[in-house]
C-alpha cells in the first residue's frame, strides 16, 4: 500500500514525499486546551468529518420497497446490479482529439504490419481488396480501443431500479457531504435549492431534514419526465394522493432562462451524462450563475469521476475571483492527483451506508461506496480552519506512532509519521484517532524529504 502510493516505476519521480517524524506541527490552541481538560475527547476533535455510516430513515426506505409496486423483485435486484457495475466502469465521452490520436497510433501499428508500399507490387483488383482490409482492421481497433459513450434513457422502470439501486447510496453520499458543508459553516441557513439532475431526489431528501426549517424552496431539474415522477412519488410516501410535506417543490426538464438566484445548488451524479466538455462547461457556468451560496459536485469515486469533479471545481474557481474550495481541498490550486499523469489514483473518500433490503437479497448490512466532490463557495473566504491538512488514505496505526497521508494547504501530497515524543500528545492522539476524509486541527512545518542513499553520496563527493 506505501509503496503503490509512492512510486509508479522505478524511474518516475516520487509523487509523495516520505518524510521523518521531525515534521513540526502546530495543533490548534483551542483543540490542545480542549484535550488537556478533557472538554474534547480525540475521537470528536473538529476535524472529524461526520457521519462514516448511514442508514435510510425507515420512513424513506418502506417508501421505496412500495413504488417497486407488481415488478418482480429479483428483476429489479438483477437490474439495479448490472446499474451499478456500467455507472461504476463508466467514462465520459472521448473528445475529438482523443479518438484523432488514438486513430493516429492505430494507422502506424497497421502500416507496420500492412505497409503502404505493397500496393505497388499488387492489381489493381488485389490493391482494392487490400485497402478494404487495412481500412476494416483500423475500424476495428479503434472500436475495441474508443470508449462508446452514450446517455442512458430512463424510463418509469428504470427510474424505480435506480431508486432502488441508488436510492441508499447517494443518500449517504450526499448525507455526509452536506452534514460537512453544514458543520464547517454553522451560519449556512439556505433559502432555496436547486438541484440539476436530481434523479429520484436523494440530495434534496438530504437538505430538507438538515434544513426544514429554513429552506422554502426546492427546484429539480431532471431530463427524464419519469424519474421526476418518481422523485415527487417518493416525496408522496408512495402514495399518488398524498399532499407533499416540503413547501414549494417544482420539477423541470430543462434548465431554467430566469436568471433566479439559490442560496444551495447541487449537480451529483450527473457529468458523465453530459456529451462532452463544452456542454459540461456550458452548464457549469450556468448553474455557478445561479448559486448564491454554496455549490456541490458530487460523482462517483472513481479515476474518471474525480477527474470530472476537478475539471468542474477548476473551470469554475477560474470563471470567479471569489470563488473558492470550502472542501475536500484545503487549497484552490490544481489537486496534486492529477498534477501526475502517470499517477491513476483518484481523490477519492468513503462512506459506509446500509442498502435497501428487499427481502433476502442483502448478505451484508454494510456497503462502502467511494465517492469524489467538491464544495464551492461564492463569495469571500472566511473559514479559518480552511487550511488544515485533509487525509487522504487510510491512517496507519503502529506501535508508538501513526502515519497519515494527507493533502495540505499549499496544494501537496504529504506523509507524515506523528508519535507522542516529537509532536506532543495532542497531535498524536487526534492523528491516530482520525480517518480517511477526516481533517487534522494542525498545520504542518515545512518538511525536510529524507535523501536517498545516492543522493547523499553526491552530496559529500560534492562537498569533498
Amino acid at each position: 500500500m506505501l509503496l503503490s502510493l509512492n512510486y509508479t516505476t522505478r524511474n518516475l519521480v516520487p509523487r509523495l514525499h516520505r518524510f521523518t517524524s521531525k515534521i513540526a506541527v502546530d495543533v490548534e490552541p483551542a483543540v490542545v486546551t480542549g484535550l488537556e481538560q478533557a472538554t474534547i475527547k480525540p475521537r470528536k476533535h473538529p476535524g472529524v468529518v461526520k457521519p462514516n455510516h448511514v442508514e435510510l430513515p425507515k420512513q424513506l426506505s418502506d417508501t421505496l420497497k412500495r413504488i417497486v409496486g407488481d415488478h418482480p423483485v429479483k428483476k429489479v435486484i438483477h437490474d439495479g446490479q448490472q446499474l451499478n457495475s456500467y455507472l461504476k466502469s463508466r467514462h465520459p465521452p472521448p473528445s475529438p482529439e482523443e479518438i484523432e490520436n488514438k486513430k493516429r497510433s492505430i494507422i502506424d501499428e497497421v502500416n507496420a504490419k500492412m505497409p503502404m508500399e505493397r500496393l505497388a507490387t499488387l492489381s489493381e483488383e488485389e490493391a482494392t481488396r487490400w485497402k478494404r482490409k487495412r481500412e476494416l482492421e483500423i475500424n476495428k481497433r479503434l472500436a475495441q480501443r474508443v470508449y462508446a459513450w452514450r446517455r442512458i434513457e430512463y424510463g418509469t422502470y428504470e427510474a424505480i431500479v435506480y431508486a432502488v439501486a441508488r436510492g441508499a447510496q447517494e443518500y449517504a453520499v450526499m448525507k455526509r457531504v452536506l452534514t460537512e458543508l453544514a458543520q464547517r459553516d454553522e451560519q449556512f441557513r439556505p433559502r432555496s435549492f436547486f438541484d440539476f439532475g436530481s434523479g429520484v431526489g436523494t440530495a434534496m431528501w438530504v437538505a430538507s431534514e438538515l434544513w426544514r426549517d429554513q429552506i422554502f424552496e426546492y427546484y429539480n431539474v431532471d431530463r427524464s419526465r419519469e424519474m421526476n415522477e418518481i422523485s415527487e412519488l417518493i416525496l408522496r410516501d408512495g402514495h399518488e394522493n398524498k399532499q407533499i410535506p416540503l413547501r414549494n417543490v417544482y420539477y423541470r426538464q430543462f434548465l431554467p432562462a430566469i436568471e433566479t438566484k439559490y442560496d444551495l445548488v447541487i449537480i451529483s451524479h450527473t457529468l458523465f451524462e453530459m456529451a462532452d466538455q463544452e456542454q459540461r462547461q456550458e452548464v457549469l457556468l450556468n448553474l455557478w450563475r445561479k448559486c448564491d451560496g454554496y455549490m456541490v459536485i458530487a460523482e462517483e469515486g472513481t479515476r474518471r469521476g474525480s477527474e470530472l469533479v476537478n475539471e468542474a471545481r477548476r473551470f469554475l474557481l477560474e470563471q470567479d475571483d471569489e470563488g473558492h474550495t470550502l472542501a475536500p481541498c484545503p487549497h484552490d490550486v490544481t489537486c496534486p492527483r492529477l498534477k501526475d499523469l502517470a499517477d491513476r489514483t483518484p481523490c477519492n473518500f468513503p462512506i459506509s451506508y446500509a442498502p435497501l433490503r428487499l427481502g433476502s437479497d442483502s448478505n451484508a448490512d454494510r456497503h462502502t461506496s467511494l465517492y469524489s466532490y467538491a464544495i464551492l463557495k461564492k463569495g469571500p473566504q472566511s473559514d479559518s480552519s480552511r487550511s488544515w491538512p485533509r487525509i487522504v488514505r487510510p491512517t496507519l496505526v503502529r506501535s508508538k506512532h501513526a502515519i497519515c497521508r494527507v493533502c495540505t494547504g499549499e496544494g501537496n501530497l504529504q506523509e507524515v509519521i506523528f508519535t507522542k515524543s516529537k509532536h506532543g500528545k495532542s497531535a498524536y492522539s487526534c492523528a491516530k484517532v482520525s480517518r480517511w476524509g477526516d481533517r487534522l486541527p494542525m498545520s504542518l512545518g515545512q518538511p525536510q524529504v529524507k535523501p536517498t542513499s545516492k543522493e547523499s553520496t553526491l552530496a559529500v563527493e560534492q562537498a569533498d
